[in-house]
């Protein structure tokens, strides 16, 4: 079935090539697929979004499958307080609705575990950290890890307190060579900004994109020529996850995992020195 196609703009970023489209629905049926290649998916995104927490889950079905995908996280209400809000009784039972909605979306043998967390956070530290993770090639574990500390464990991931601690494994095993996050795991600064300016510029990057297709409903799908939002993009990826025929809900690796360290400090060396070597040199299992 040939795609009728509303091509907007394309345009070009110091990344990857930003795709910035409409395309009719026909689309929705048709494999993501250009001279026998899956296209790569560019994802925006936010954590505190239910729809984008299974967004995220079909990401690590299909990039275990091998299909790229290009997260980028925008901070959807940056209005919020600093502290967040807490759910009201409507809140809760509009949560509670949306994720049933979520569970007729499921495909066979998939699953999308929850709890009902405390606050709607400002998610200002969350973005941040990803971002910083973006740039240090840990982005898959630092998105997986922030959408189950709120998900699962409903933490204020608005907190960068909060943070500091699960995000200091990845973020000491990523290849940044930025002090804060190479020697101390630091992926957020204490007034919720990110450590470096690359981060910094990589966020206004990611919100100005948005911006310019509208600022849609999260989460947003790109992918050769379409511009899919809300449900019709998490419908779209759980059809790409039966053309690669992916395996949803994949065993991964413990996003929180410490690097490997073949040359262990004594156990005694580290409780003197403390500080930011204690991340660093943590010791797991036999000492």
């Amino acid at each position: 079935m040939r795609v009728a196609l509303d091509v907007r703009q394309i345009t070009s970023t110091s990344g990857p090539n930003k795709y910035n489209y409409y395309c009719k629905k026909e689309y929705l049926s048709q494999p993501m697929v250009i001279g026998g290649n899956v296209m790569n998916l560019i994802v925006y995104a936010d954590f505190s979004c239910p729809d984008c927490y299974l967004t995220s889950r079909r990401a690590d079905a299909l990039a275990t499958a091998g299909v790229p995908i290009d997260w980028r996280a925008v901070e959807h209400a940056p209005q919020l307080a600093t502290t967040g809000a807490r759910h009201s009784a409507a809140d809760q039972q509009a949560l509670t609705e949306r994720f049933a909605a979520l569970d007729a979306l499921l495909l066979p043998g998939e699953s999308l575990p929850w709890t009902e967390p405390a606050v709607v956070p400002k998610t200002e530290a969350a973005v941040s950290a990803y971002a910083e993770a973006y740039g240090a090639g840990v982005a898959d574990d630092v998105r997986r890890l922030l959408f189950q500390l709120y998900w699962l464990g409903g933490a204020d991931i608005g907190n960068p307190n909060v943070l500091r601690a699960p995000l200091a494994g990845p973020i000491l095993r990523s290849h940044s060579s930025a002090g804060p996050l190479h020697e101390s795991g630091y992926a957020v600064s204490v007034d919720r900004g990110p450590i470096t300016t690359d981060a910094y510029r990589r966020i206004r990057s990611w919100r100005t994109e948005w911006q310019e297709l509208g600022s849609p409903a999260l989460p947003i799908v790109l992918t050769a020529g379409a511009t899919l939002s809300g449900t019709d993009a998490l419908r779209r990826l759980g059809k790409e996850i039966g053309y690669v025929d992916a395996q949803v809900d994949p065993q991964l690796d413990d996003p929180r995992r410490y690097p490997s360290i073949s040359d262990r400090p004594s156990a005694s060396w580290v409780s003197q020195i403390g500080g930011r070597w204690r991340n660093t040199y943590r010791l797991t299992g036999a000492h």
